[in-house]
């Protein structure tokens, strides 16, 4: 603290004020934030009072700011001015460190000694009582928009202000920055940080983060350019596993400083890859969240499998995340093509791209998916080509690599547990440990969108309970006798079907089991 210096804003600061806004702002009280746009337009206001703003600077950065403007309150016969300040913002990895404390103990005082009566402001309850403002009600002062909340407060400063009452207006700037095109062109003037909408804004004390990594009960949030450890609330135990969180979920917390912070709450999820846990069948393994595309990275060796690429489409589809197959090591391989092509016959809404990272063939394919604010998850098999993939995509080497094995054609396995990395760019990558068997649990939706030249035809099959073997009227079959379809492919889609009802069956089981001994215990 000894360290933060207050002091006016100077023009040199302006940039750097208003991305320290962004950042205290963004994605708050919905997606992304307008202050930085209001921080840039208040100054060229007439109402600005930069005699009374302040900024915080510690070790030469800008890390807080208040800002004052003149505002009024009326009623049917007279208008008072009274002050106001907004935004008051402090940089978010410096939380708690009492700057935008120390911005009011030093702008109060100036406010009063230049004869303001008093500050009415809208802000945070939890905070500004401890500095002394009061709910507006108690001066018969009501906002046009919304009349009194607890958010609504004012803070008496010189002999009169009980006098003043009506309802409070802001200088006209505060509505004239909620245009959408110009705030987001605005801010394609700063670094790119992804706007959010979730049901968990409007966030006050609780922090918004993205869990990084998970190691048993341990959890890491990225926050900003901080990793975080962090430990789950009391009330997740006993929840189904399912709710807990897993690398890539968006998660409010209570940030301390001093140790671990506490996850309050898992944000609602647009993607969800989940597979069974092979060495416990039928007890599902939850993966990752919130994934875009889901590339599945298999070498053009004896690692490939055309089976273990359907299962892994079908995990991805039913994820409601979009399966992206990379085909590496094309240098090792004659004919890349037959294998793009027999890939893409795995189903309609899986995109191929067969590419050499070591040599940079094909790579660039891969660059449509990597734009600002995308996720995008690597798996396969261990010594597959992800570590090195996700070299080629950072520009330098974030994750080892190991050789390739002659004896097998296989790496050795170099990513040990699920990590979310992100890029410069504004893309998150999310490395997982390889996997060379993949099971079907709970993915019926996954498997129909992968087969679903099959789905259509079983809708044309006489009998709606058609097995595909002798019935009369078969579709399918009628398919495979004219080349359409191959006996191949309606094999794989029996045998995952199979898989899947018999290892959901058995996940529902285990999960009674389960519930009736918490039961019994307690």
């Amino acid at each position: 603290m000894n360290n933060i210096i207050i002091r006016k804003e100077t023009k040199e600061d302006y940039y750097n004020t208003e991305l320290m806004t962004m950042r205290a702002f963004w994605n708050l009280h919905g997606p992304g934030c307008n202050e930085h746009l209001l921080v840039n337009k208040l100054r060229g206001a007439d109402e600005y009072l930069p005699e009374l703003s302040r900024v915080a600077e510690l070790d030469g950065k800008i890390v807080g700011a208040i800002f004052y403007s003149k505002a009024k309150v009326v009623d049917s016969e007279k208008e008072w001015e009274v002050l106001t300040f907004g935004p008051l913002a402090v940089e978010p990895t410096c939380f708690s460190m009492g700057i935008g404390a120390r911005l009011l103990k030093e702008t109060l005082p100036l406010a009063k000694a230049a004869g303001y009566k008093g500050i009415v402001i809208c802000g945070e309850p939890d905070y500004y009582p401890k500095h002394g403002f009061v709910t507006c009600d108690y001066f018969d002062i009501h906002h046009p928009a919304f009349g009194n909340s607890e958010a609504f407060m004012a803070l008496p400063l010189n002999e009169g202000f009980d006098e003043i009452h009506g309802y409070f207006y802001e200088a006209p700037i505060f509505e004239k920055c909620e245009d959408e095109d110009e705030i987001q062109e605005f801010t394609k003037g700063f670094p790119y940080y992804k706007p959010l909408e979730l049901s968990c804004q409007w966030l006050n004390v609780e922090k918004l983060g993205r869990i990084s990594e998970v190691s048993k009960n341990s959890y890491t949030i990225k926050f900003w350019e901080q990793e975080i450890p962090a430990k789950l609330k009391g009330s997740f135990y006993g929840e189904e596993a399912d709710k807990l969180p897993v690398v890539g979920d968006y998660v409010t917390f209570k940030y301390n400083r001093q140790g671990e912070s506490t996850i309050l709450s898992v944000c609602e999820r647009l993607s969800f890859l989940q597979r069974p846990d092979q060495a416990k069948t039928g007890v599902m393994q939850y993966m990752v969240a919130n994934v875009d595309y889901t590339f599945i990275v298999t070498s053009l060796n004896e690692d490939y499998s055309y089976n273990r690429i359907a299962r892994y489409v079908s995990v991805a589809l039913q994820g409601d995340s979009v399966p992206v197959v990379v085909l590496t090591k094309s240098d090792l391989c004659s004919n890349p093509g037959r294998f793009v092509r027999e890939v893409e016959s795995i189903s309609d809404k899986v995109r191929v791209h067969a590419i050499s990272a070591l040599y940079g063939i094909g790579v660039d394919e891969l660059q449509e998916y990597m734009k600002s604010g995308v996720t995008v998850c690597l798996m396969g098999s261990s010594g597959a080509g992800k570590s090195t993939l996700l070299n080629s995509f950072a520009g330098e080497e974030i994750m080892r690599t190991s050789e390739i094995r002659k004896s097998d054609s296989t790496g050795r396995h170099t990513t040990t547990h699920r990590q979310l990395i992100e890029l410069p760019n504004g893309v998150s990558i999310i490395d997982t440990p390889g996997m060379r068997e993949i099971g079907m649990a709970g993915t019926e939706q996954g498997i129909d969108n992968t087969f679903s030249d099959i789905i259509a035809l079983e809708k044309c099959c006489k009998f709606s309970d058609c097995k595909h073997d002798t019935e009369p009227g078969c579709a399918v079959k009628a398919a495979i006798e004219s080349g359409e379809l191959s006996e191949e492919r309606l094999f794989l889609y029996k045998s995952l079907s199979t898989e899947n009802v018999r290892n959901y069956a058995k996940k529902k089981e285990i999960s009674k089991w389960i519930k009736a001994a918490k039961k019994n215990k307690h």
